[in-house]
């Protein structure tokens, strides 16, 4: 069974987006953190298009789209990789903003001080990383994580009041935001997450309207019309190309879909973004 320390990636790169990205499948199931340290890169993340500079911090959360666009050949990075699991246990905003704020606001501009802070973290990440000398490597390499993202946090202005030992509804929300981000493409039910939770439909959907105020079912939702909003936006494909893309038994179920929660039909959509 592999450990923390053997799924963690770290590393300086010259790509914004490293290709074992692709290769491991972090794309899909992972996290990236990317620190542009020099030069300037432009993005599209999702719907938003946007160039990451130096002191930028970028944060990719599974299943989004990043198309590169244009890289400024002495650009550098510090790039972190690591499984959406191995945060699964650590202390998390009671509110669960920071999860939807990553996913809207995927770049931040830092401070200087806290580009040092980073930093720093990074650098021991990847001191521990290329060494790893004894029996404690992967618990060192654990906490190093957790704390890095508890700084994270912190560059998104949470507030640390909000922040309290999760109990095993906030652990069982995180889990459920953790599941829809691993396969809203694929399972698009309460009742999927729900057995996969081991909760039932009813207790889940309770449980996800008192913490976060909105519906399980509608947390889903967002995700796949996200998904499918960077797909009309951000590429030429078809819409029966994206209704196979995003699993629907065809266009017609797709569209109707999109329909229901946005208003507008996919080609409408399109149109008007275009």
């Amino acid at each position: 069974m592999k450990t923390i320390g053997d799924r963690i990636l770290v590393m300086y790169t010259a790509d914004i987006l490293p290709d074992v990205f692709y290769e491991a499948n972090y794309n899909s199931k992972g996290i990236l953190i990317s620190l542009c340290v020099k030069g300037s890169v432009q993005l599209q993340v999702n719907l938003q298009k946007t160039t990451l500079k130096a002191g930028d911090l970028l944060t990719v959360l599974p299943q989004s789209i990043v198309e590169v666009k244009n890289l400024e050949s002495d650009s550098s990075f510090c790039c972190l990789l690591f499984d959406f699991n191995d945060i699964s246990e650590l202390v998390l905003p009671s509110d669960y903003n920071f999860l939807k704020t990553l996913f809207s606001q995927p770049i931040i501009s830092l401070s200087d001080d806290n580009r040092l802070s980073y930093q720093t973290y990074f650098d021991l990440l990847k001191s521990n990383f290329d060494n790893s000398y004894s029996k404690f490597h992967p618990q060192i390499i654990k906490y190093l994580l957790f704390s890095l993202i508890g700084q994270i946090n912190v560059f998104y202005q949470q507030q640390e009041a909000l922040l309290e030992p999760s109990s095993r509804k906030d652990i069982a929300v995180f889990q459920f935001y953790n599941s829809v981000h691993q396969y809203y493409m694929t399972e698009r039910s309460v009742q999927f997450y729900a057995d996969l939770l081991k909760l039932t439909p009813k207790y889940l959907t309770t449980l996800i309207r008192l913490r976060t105020g909105i519906s399980a079912s509608k947390v889903i939702s967002e995700m796949v019309i996200i998904k499918a909003k960077s797909f009309l936006q951000g590429t030429d494909l078809p819409v029966y190309e994206i209704a196979h893309q995003l699993h629907f038994a065809d266009a017609t179920t797709f569209c109707r879909y999109f329909r229901k929660h946005t208003a507008l039909s996919p080609r409408t959509y399109r149109e008007q973004k275009s």
